[in-house]
């Protein structure tokens, strides 16, 4: 069975196996079955992937004026960078905030209560916009986007109204483009609030989001019902104990034999039910007729209300399952199973396409074949659905009918209004209709009950006056006897139940094992790449408890030492073992959801788990819309270092909270424009010029020999990143960093291969280091040194041995 099969399927095929294999009692079994979950529907029609293709704010926490965040949809890794404060979280918020209504710094899911601070300080400072939130989404791959609005009419940070806008113009509800309950369980979004939040305390939380994850949410609700069955059952067996009571003072005091015999009959540990029930009957033979009926009558009981509720409930829910399904439209559809499978048949044994009813020419073709099949599966799973509603449907209105008992002998031949509802309540039996039988049966039974209990009493009372000192007692016993015997119906049924949900329980851990495999490997996986360096070692995940109440235990070992999670990790390898467990489960096959956000996901990492990291979201990235936001540019350096394709966005703000967003540029190109557009300006003093524009292109150089020194380090002497930062960062002069970037040494001599790359490269070098450049007075003379710089920082970059003169290529 795999991970695919629906749970009804499943558990219904493990009941038949528990019983075949005579672990589970066919009783147990049979109320199980009457629990499972009635098969869902596959969802059609839902829009996905889902990509975001922009996410806007306006007065909403850092981002003042509304200013828009443009994303590439589709695959691939966004980085969008930042100093602290600048927004960025802003608007990783903003897009969970549109989609959910909800973020984990205010409504106290990451396991902290909202802050003072929080609740009065998301809106904007500096601007009085309405505050919005939106996302603008692409559904799939052919229909125009929609924009998903947010927008607060009140002071309250749950004062808002959600809106949601097609390209035309036009709105349509949320759910008619996101489904709320898939949304929570492959929730795309990881806010840095969650990240140290995650695997904090008894992972409770955690424990339900992946039981529901990998489909076993559904079984909470049927040990719920088994544990309130058991409890029913128990409270029935508790009733003898108070009704024991009230009898043994009815005969205290009592000089009566009768009442000496009884009262030794419910003396002892065990009463003695029969020795009760013998004592009564004698007594009711030694009765004159008037007293004998009267002895019946005020033992008479109607129905039990609570039972006559549980199964009316228990009706009327079946009756709602089964509305739409008849029995017939279940013998309609194996019959045309039959007759579409007869028909598959005869194509086979004649090899002929021909249609043997109207004998219409190549009529049962390929095509023809391929929709029967299809329809035939459709039809037998539509059978199934139908047979197994009416199967709940038929064992509900048979409970019905056994609370339903005959017209007592007594009241057979009378007249009265007792005996009158009592046929009344007797001919419910014959309904078969559901819900005229449930509405009948919630019309008498209460008035039924109720004149029993006044006749009862009227009939004790009458009795007590016949005889003051024993009758009374006689009632006590009656009930206690009662209310014994079906004490003793409840605790087999008790047994049973206990049965069912001791073989339950394990079932589901069993099938919480099989389903977590997968995800366990995926998050170990995750976790090797981000802590590849790291002591600590990521075992099993194993959900532990009840499918209601448990918590997650995760298998930690330091130096193959087991060692509790949280005493032995840094605050870095927290955050990793929390996108451990979030990637797989927001990149599972069944989401809809195309991207990914996570907030500042680097902070406290240290360098060797970034450079994991952007392993991680690379390989994310060939699926997914991976959307990170970072104010370490560790991440970038390590992006760039792997050679990894992605779009980096950098957001700045400035006073009042006016936030832009720049897609980054080369950073060797962007320092050559900033050094050719300064070359231009015809009015810039000649002092300054021959000392700023030789330092820009000094600058520009460097930058240029830093990336192919990264690149050659990592490629030729495979260093890591932190072991590549740590050749660089002592390095100060313009001669240090070429002689890295082509040598992969900085106390090289790159004379040689610098004039191979670009003749009059050295001596160029030496005149930008001087710090000064008196040999510029005019506008070309600028730009001439402008142009060779770039044209040697380019053959640099290219790292080749081709001769390069100071005109141009050769």
């Amino acid at each position: 069975m795999t991970d695919d099969t629906p749970l009804p399927q499943l558990l219904d095929d493990r009941l038949t196996a528990g019983l075949a294999a005579s672990e589970l009692a066919p009783e147990a079994a049979e109320l199980l079955r009457g629990m499972l979950p009635e098969p869902t529907p596959e969802r059609t029609g839902r829009a996905g992937p889902v990509y975001l293709r922009s996410i806007t704010a306006a007065g909403w926490r850092g981002v003042g004026p509304e200013t828009t965040l443009d994303l590439p949809p589709g695959p691939g890794l966004t980085v969008v960078a930042g100093r602290n404060g600048t927004g960025k979280s802003s608007f990783a918020e903003a897009a969970e905030m549109a989609l959910t209504g909800l973020n984990a710094r205010w409504d106290g899911s990451n396991g902290k209560a909202r802050t003072a601070v929080w609740k009065e300080g998301w809106r904007n400072l500096h601007d009085s916009t309405v505050p919005t939130v939106s996302v603008r989404l692409t559904l799939d791959d052919t229909r125009d986007p929609v924009t998903v609005r947010r927008t607060w009419y009140g002071a309250k940070v749950d004062e808002a109204r959600t809106t949601v806008e097609r390209a035309d113009g036009t709105q349509q509800k949320l759910e008619e483009s996101i489904d709320a309950s898939t949304l929570s369980l492959y929730r795309p979004f990881l806010p840095y609030s969650e990240l140290g939040s995650m695997v904090d305390g008894t992972l409770s939380a955690l424990h339900n989001t992946l039981a529901r994850f990998i489909g076993l949410g559904q079984l909470g609700d049927i040990d719920d019902r088994l544990a309130a069955r058991i409890k029913e059952c128990k409270d029935v067996e508790k009733r003898p104990g108070a009704l024991k009571a009230a009898a043994v003072d009815a005969l205290t005091g009592l000089d009566d034999q009768r009442a000496v015999e009884a009262a030794r009959a419910l003396g002892g540990r065990t009463p003695d039910a029969d020795a009760v029930r013998a004592l009564l009957d004698r007594d009711a033979v030694t009765d004159s007729g008037a007293d004998v009926r009267l002895r019946v009558l005020a033992t008479l009981t109607g129905p039990d209300q609570q039972e006559v509720a549980g199964a009316l409930a228990r009706l009327r829910e079946a009756a709602a399952a089964a509305e739409d399904v008849r029995h017939s439209d279940a013998e309609d559809a194996q019959r045309l199973a039959g007759l579409l499978e007869s028909a598959l048949e005869h194509r086979r044994r004649s090899q002929n396409a021909d249609c043997p009813v109207c004998g219409t020419a190549d009529r049962l073709d390929r095509a023809w074949a391929d929709g029967a099949r299809a329809e035939i599966e459709r039809l037998q799973s539509e059978a199934a659905g139908a047979e197994a509603a009416c199967r709940t449907l038929s064992a509900a209105q048979r409970a019905v009918h056994d609370l339903v008992q005959p017209v007592p002998d007594l009241l057979r031949a009378e007249e009265s209004e007792l005996a009158g509802l009592w046929r009344e309540w007797a001919l419910c039996r014959s309904l078969t209709d559901p819900a005229e039988l449930a509405n009948r049966v919630e019309r008498v039974a209460p008035t039924l009950g109720a004149a029993c209990r006044q006749v009862s009493e009227e009939a004790a009372r009458r009795l007590t006056d016949r005889n003051t000192a024993w009758r009374p007692a006689v009632v006590r016993l009656a009930e206690w006897l009662g209310a014994t015997e079906k004490a003793a119906e409840a605790k087999d049924q008790r047994k049973e139940a206990e049965a069912a949900r001791s073989w339950f329980r394990k079932l589901t851990n069993e099938l919480r094992d099989e389903r977590m495999a997968k995800f366990v490997k995926q998050s170990q996986g995750v976790w090797k790449k981000l802590c590849e360096s790291s002591s600590v070692s990521l075992g099993n995940i194993e959900l532990k408890g009840t499918a209601r109440q448990g918590s997650v235990q995760l298998d930690v070992s330091v130096d193959a030492h087991e060692a509790p999670a949280y005493s032995v990790m840094s605050q870095g390898e927290l955050h990793s073992l929390a996108l451990s467990l979030f990637i797989p489960r927001a990149t599972h096959d069944d989401s809809p959801f195309g991207f990914l956000v996570i907030d500042d996901p680097v902070q406290s990492m240290d360098t060797q788990k970034v450079e994991g990291l952007a392993t991680v979201l690379s390989e994310c990235a060939r699926h997914r819309q991976v959307v990170v936001f970072t104010h370490d540019t560790r991440l970038e350096q390590a992006i760039s270092h792997l050679g990894i394709e992605a779009t980096i966005l950098r957001i700045s703000r400035e006073s009042d909270s006016v936030v832009t967003v720049e897609k980054r540029s080369d950073p060797v190109k962007q320092a050559f424009q900033e050094a050719r557009d300064l070359s231009y300006d015809q009015y810039l003093p000649q002092s300054v010029a021959d000392r700023v524009i030789p330092a820009m292109c000094r600058h520009a150089l460097e930058v240029a020999c830093m990336e192919t020194a990264r690149r050659t380090l990592r490629d030729d002497q495979g260093l890591g990143l932190a072991e590549i930062e740590e050749r660089i960062s002592p390095l100060v002069r313009t001669k240090e960093h070429v002689a890295l970037a082509l040598l992969g040494d900085s106390s090289g001599r790159p004379q040689v291969v610098v004039e191979n790359l670009y003749a009059g490269g050295w001596a160029l070098i030496s005149e930008l280091n001087e710090g000064s450049h008196p040999g510029l007075p005019t506008l070309d003379d600028r730009k001439q040194l402008v142009t060779r710089t770039e044209r040697l920082a380019r053959a640099i970059r290219r790292g080749r041995g081709t001769v390069v003169s100071q005109g141009g290529a050769r």
